[in-house]
């Protein structure tokens, strides 16, 4: 009917899947005009300070405080996850290793289906763990690594896993 509104959660996946198609849009015209290297590593950048910005945003609006252990990260680590990237998008279990960290096991990635029907998984470097270790610039709560520069371990038939241990 026109005039109407789609409801809540439809206009939020309609949000997302907008931003997913202008990051993959960025992404393209960057490989075409300066190369796959190029492309990849203004991705993992940009995506990581999106991750820090998209949790400060959410902290504010939750009236959060940083946190200062795992413990109390958790907790926005999942709103994140709820708001930013829903079981719509990825599929992730997230198991806390006694405050030292987390790993994060993706069971199914949008990236992947995306960039395997694009046909370049074998030269995109993924940068979802980026958007996390932006979270933890946010956070206050540094990682002890930086997530790798690697091509998507799920398009290799390989596991997705993570290890994020603070520092």
């Amino acid at each position: 009917m026109t005039g109407d509104q789609p409801d809540t959660e439809t206009q939020l996946d309609l949000l997302r899947r907008c931003w997913a198609s202008h990051d993959a849009y960025w992404f393209s015209a960057v490989a075409a005009e300066f190369g796959i290297d190029a492309a990849n590593r203004l991705n993992r950048a940009n995506v990581r300070n999106i991750g820090r910005t998209e949790m400060f945003r959410l902290m504010k609006a939750l009236g959060a405080t940083p946190p200062a252990t795992i413990a109390e990260a958790m907790p926005l680590f999942e709103a994140g996850q709820r708001l930013y990237v829903p079981s719509s998008l990825m599929d992730a279990d997230v198991t806390n290793l006694s405050g030292s960290g987390y790993d994060v096991d993706i069971n199914w990635c949008y990236v992947h289906e995306n960039i395997t029907k694009a046909g370049i998984a074998g030269v995109y470097e993924c940068a979802v763990f980026q958007r996390t270790a932006g979270w933890h610039d946010a956070w206050g709560l540094p990682l002890k690594d930086d997530p790798p520069a690697a091509t998507c371990s799920k398009a290799a038939g390989r596991p997705c896993r993570q290890r994020m241990a603070i520092a």
